[in-house]
């Protein structure tokens, strides 16, 4: 009798673990984890409370199995997950959570407990969320050499989709009918002024879906590859080339409303002196480029940074990280002519193995740092000739088939800036596979320099 009830007993606590990895497994894939990550805070929380487990996670769904020693005997969960969201703090959160578990092993009740508080809290209200977001797509407008006119322009039309692709997205709508709104009404927007005004956009249309892109999801999805997790990472690459294509559909029902005859009625008024006064007034010179480069590649970074629920404890290291790898790319094409995927991938690279030493200093994971950090070098420009060149094909914009010279340039912008993303997400993925051993407990990266730094000598 006494032998049945501690089976009970048994019984229930593998289900209640079960249970809490499967929850912690799903916050952790909804607030944009990339898989490994996943796998070892699981594996840590499994370990803290008794348990082995052994999981299958994909983008869609987790099958989990705890058991003590005998794998015969374990029990096992799947479930579907549908939501798809970015909250790095919540990544932050289990991380630290996971070692507690381990180092401490806090009951499943505290860990509930915990857990509740992590889904609880907001990191930024609404209000700073769509006042200072916008301002990162301000700053990669002057980053593209754009005018403050037109960063005024974009700081609308950014506050504008954002709103409507995160309100669509709370309540639980299609997600790539979200982006495609999004993006939708902030070419719009920009479109209009531009006609409205009589004003130049063209820095303000590259940039104006920008803050829209699936970084993070790209750069886990490469991750994933290099770790070997071929199906999560497929699952991330499709969705996130879903997402990139309801973007660029967006950007083409605005760009094909406003090549239509009737547009040209909406010109009211002609701000073309003015735009170029204020262009001349306030470009800058001499040392004041480098300066202006530093500032604006920190601050798009810290607008992505926030976008992405990025702990609060992290943003000056975003911003430094985000300034500094824009500003090294800058240098190597101005001072050495460097090719531009060559430079991202330095620049990008520079912040991979940074932000692995920040983690140690910070206590959070290095990716929280790294994704807003080189979100500033998406290859905006090239992407926007790309898009143009298709929009003419399938607008018969010019009144005639492409030229040859025209269609190889079209796809050259195009397969550059696939490279040119490889690139980036190579930069940041590798030092994040090659270090990932050396966690902030007990081996940190400080150790493993001083070690090299004495063996050398």
């Amino acid at each position: 009798m006494l032998e049945d009830s501690q089976k009970i007993i048994e019984e229930r606590k593998a289900h209640s673990v079960l249970n809490l990895l499967t929850e912690i497994g799903e916050m952790m894939i909804t607030s944009g984890a990339h898989t490994a990550r996943i796998i070892r805070n699981l594996e840590r929380i499994a370990k803290g409370l008794g348990y082995n487990c052994e999981l299958v996670l994909t983008y869609t769904g987790i099958v989990i199995s705890v058991y003590k020693q005998n794998k015969f005997k374990a029990h096992t969960l799947a479930k579907t997950i549908k939501t798809k969201g970015l909250n790095f703090e919540t990544i932050s959160e289990i991380s630290i959570l996971s070692w507690d578990v381990l180092e401490n092993k806090i009951s499943i009740d505290e860990i509930k407990s915990t857990l509740k508080q992590i889904k609880a809290k907001k990191v930024y209200s609404d209000l700073q969320l769509y006042a200072l977001v916008p301002l990162a797509s301000v700053a990669l407008c002057i980053l593209f050499d754009g005018d403050w006119l037109q960063s005024i322009i974009v700081y609308f039309s950014t506050l504008f989709g954002y709103y409507a692709r995160r309100s669509m997205m709370l309540k639980h709508h299609n997600h790539m009918v979200a982006f495609f709104i999004g993006a939708t009404i902030s070419t719009l927007f920009i479109h209009f002024m531009g006609v409205f005004c009589n004003i130049q956009v063209k820095e303000a249309l590259v940039v104006s879906v920008l803050y829209l892109i699936p970084g993070a999801v790209m750069i886990n999805s490469f991750i994933d590859y290099l770790e070997g997790y071929f199906e999560s990472g497929t699952a991330r690459l499709i969705y996130s080339l879903m997402l990139v294509l309801m973007i660029a559909f967006g950007f083409l029902t605005s760009t094909m409303i406003f090549n239509m005859p009737f547009v040209t009625t909406l010109n009211q008024f002609d701000f073309s002196v003015f735009q170029l006064q204020i262009k001349e007034a306030l470009e800058p010179q001499g040392l004041w480029i480098e300066i202006s480069k530093f500032i604006f590649g920190g601050i798009t970074s810290l607008g992505f940074a926030l976008m992405f629920n990025t702990p609060r404890r992290a943003l000056w290291t975003v911003f430094l990280l985000g300034a500094l790898g824009y500003l090294i790319k800058f240098m190597l094409i101005k001072e050495l002519d460097m090719n531009l995927t060559l430079s991202i991938f330095a620049a990008s690279s520079f912040v991979g193995i940074s932000g692995i030493y920040f983690a140690h200093r910070a206590h959070t994971p290095p990716i929280i740092f790294m994704i807003p950090a080189v979100i500033n070098m998406i290859p905006g420009l090239l992407s926007y000739e790309f898009m143009m060149g298709m929009i003419d094909w399938i607008s018969g914009g010019k009144g005639q088939k492409p030229s040859v010279e025209e269609v190889i340039q079209t796809f050259s912008y195009g397969i550059s800036t696939v490279f040119i993303l490889f690139a980036l997400a190579f930069g940041v993925a590798f030092p994040v596979v090659v270090f990932k051993s050396y966690t902030v407990k007990g081996k940190d990266l400080n150790v493993m320099i001083k070690k090299l730094f004495v063996r050398n000598n």
